[in-house]
């Protein structure tokens, strides 16, 4: 492996240390094949050799019967040695694409807000096999290539005229450096395909992701344009490429054209002036043309090398991504305690002017209810997310059950939290198979009771198929209320140590506001709560509220204490207490 590169080499250790070994049999096979192979331009020179002299059918007869012994014995060690070395790629190939998902697990939030999905999802599919073909197809071709045309290039020089044998090679260099030199043109060419698939991909699905969004605006023509565009420039992308790897083909036939033409000249004159059989000179042309074979593959594997360094090269630019440092933590099971305290938390994000927090400081003991409101971008949502290390906290700023965050095993957070975020976000599953996430060993009694809690359990079994239900991708059979309320149920089954709700309820009505937070009320006791929401109803009765305002803790004390304070909560509340009176005045004249 290159050493430009020092992080794969674990992984690339890792599998050959498992699978390595299938390489001695596969080369072993390789040989055997480039050996046999070499055989039959000497059986048929000498086949046409007792021709000249007169020979009976019987040895005419046990040449052909040898000729095909040969092609069946060719046949044998090339599926062996193709079936360890090919098989062994797919290996690698899924070995690759375990390794980047993982990788990708490992990686922080920061990291996916700079890549989109369909990004991702090049990586894995193209490029992930593009690398796999240099390990697979491109060993065992070139390999065997190599071995055959050597022990062919030895066999012309002994059995007929190492003279000849140089001359009619003349032309090979000239062909490999050709080969080599368009390679170059191959590789700059095949990174601006692979970088133009990867934009087509995650344009794609980011499209289908967006549709209502495009069709809602009425943006379809603007959004085809922009593909053809880029469907235009991969095509010509493409087209160049195609160009210069066409190139290689005909540099072969011509230099090898010419060696034909070399060995025929000098051969010829020396079968007619007798210093040669004829039987030598078609052996001669037959291991030529195993020469030739592999020559003119060169070209076709230089240019999945060149693909395949192109792609490697894109993977590397994940593998070398840093991972969140807790991940790799060794895990200590449960935590010590539920209690959260904050210290002075500050924190910035990469590239950004302001902190989203700064000397933000609390204390919740363990069993209360913390609730935290504020304006957009108070930096309500990042508390959650350095919570769970979904972004790193400084060390000495948080703490979970008395120890710092940073000294905990992210593993052990997030089995102790159930997070809820904003989004809700659902996988393409049934409507069970998503609350269940969290907890597939629970059982339906817990699951419905988890429903029930969440004000959505009626509308479930109102569907068709009740629980069993798919919910379409990211969930869009469901309204926004619908899937933020199994979100809900999906973290309320889990029964955990730790509840986060980030703006859980902000896209349902304020009746069922109402009723989850009663539910809820009673659920909580005895648990610690983050609930952070616009709607300051759904805090009214936290044991502790946090008022933000562009990253301070502007106000903090219960519902009572900040309604007296007369502050910026207190304005807040008798605004949206305004605005869910005219909300109901409109209802009510509808």
């Amino acid at each position: 492996m290159s050493h430009n590169y020092p992080e794969v080499d674990p992984i690339l250790k890792k599998f050959l240390k498992k699978y390595g070994w299938m390489y001695i049999p596969g080369f072993a096979f390789l040989l055997l094949n480039s050996r046999i192979t070499n055989l039959a331009p000497a059986v048929l020179g000498d086949a046409i050799g007792m021709l000249e002299q007169g020979c009976s059918r019987t040895q005419i007869f046990s040449q052909a019967v040898l000729l095909v012994g040969i092609a069946v014995a060719v046949f044998l060690s090339f599926f062996l040695f193709r079936m360890f070395i090919i098989m062994n790629s797919r290996r690698m190939e899924i070995f690759f694409r375990e390794e980047l998902f993982r990788k990708l697990q490992s990686l922080p939030q920061s990291f996916f807000s700079r890549w989109r999905s369909g990004d991702m999802m090049a990586f894995a599919v193209n490029d992930v096999n593009a690398a796999r073909q240099v390990f697979g197809p491109v060993v065992a071709m070139g390999s065997r290539g190599i071995f055959t045309g050597l022990i062919a290039i030895w066999s012309m020089a002994v059995s007929c005229s190492p003279k000849m044998t140089v001359l009619a090679l003349l032309p090979l260099p000239f062909c490999i450096w050709a080969t080599i030199a368009l390679g170059k043109r191959v590789h700059r060419r095949s990174r601006r395909s692979q970088d133009l698939f990867q934009q087509i991909s995650g344009f794609i699905n980011e499209s289908i992701m967006g549709m209502k969004v495009i069709k809602s605006f009425a943006r379809e023509d603007e959004w085809q344009e922009r593909y053809s565009d880029l469907s235009d420039s991969m095509r010509d992308a493409n087209v160049r490429l195609n160009d210069a790897s066409a190139l290689l083909g005909p540099i072969t036939a011509v230099s090898f054209g010419v060696s034909y033409a070399v060995a025929l000249i000098m051969g010829g004159r020396r079968v007619l002036s007798g210093e040669m059989e004829l039987a030598t000179l078609v052996a001669f042309l037959g291991y030529l043309l195993l020469i030739q074979q592999p020559v003119a593959m060169f070209g076709r594997l230089m240019n999945m090398v060149q693909r395949g360094a192109a792609s490697y090269q894109r993977l590397m630019s994940i593998y070398r991504e840093p991972s969140v440092p807790e991940f790799d933590r060794v895990s200590r099971g449960a935590l010590p305690g539920s209690g959260i305290e904050a210290k002075n938390l500050s924190f910035t994000y990469p590239g950004a002017r302001r902190p989203a927090l700064e000397n933000v400081s609390f204390r919740l003991e363990p069993g209360k209810i913390l609730g935290i409101a504020g304006g957009t971008g108070s930096g309500k949502s990042t508390l959650a997310a350095l919570l769970l290390k979904l972004r790193t906290a400084e060390p000495g700023m948080l703490f979970v059950g008395g120890e710092d965050v940073t000294e905990l095993s992210a593993v052990d957070l997030r089995d102790a939290i159930a997070y809820v975020p904003q989004d809700g976000f659902l996988f393409s599953a049934s409507i069970r198979d998503n609350i269940l996430f969290y907890a597939p060993g629970r059982d339906d009694a817990d699951m419905r009771r988890a429903a029930q809690l969440s004000s959505i359990c009626r509308e479930i079994e109102a569907f068709p198929q009740g629980f069993d239900t798919q919910v379409g991708e990211r969930g869009t059979h469901l309204s926004g209320g619908q899937k933020q309320r199994i979100a809900l149920a999906r973290a309320l089954v889990r029964d955990p140590e730790i509840l986060i709700l980030d703006d859980t309820l902000s896209a349902v009505d304020n009746l069922t506001e109402q009723a989850i937070v009663s539910a809820l009320r009673a659920e909580l006791q005895g648990k610690t709560a983050l609930l952070i929401s616009h709607k300051l109803s759904a805090l009214r009765h936290a044991d502790n509220i946090l008022f933000l305002d562009d990253g301070h803790v502007a106000e903090q004390g219960t519902h009572e204490e900040l309604m007296a304070l007369d502050g910026l909560y207190r304005d807040a509340w008798e605004r949206q207490a305004r605005e869910a009176a005219a909300g109901q005045e409109g209802r009510a004249e509808a």
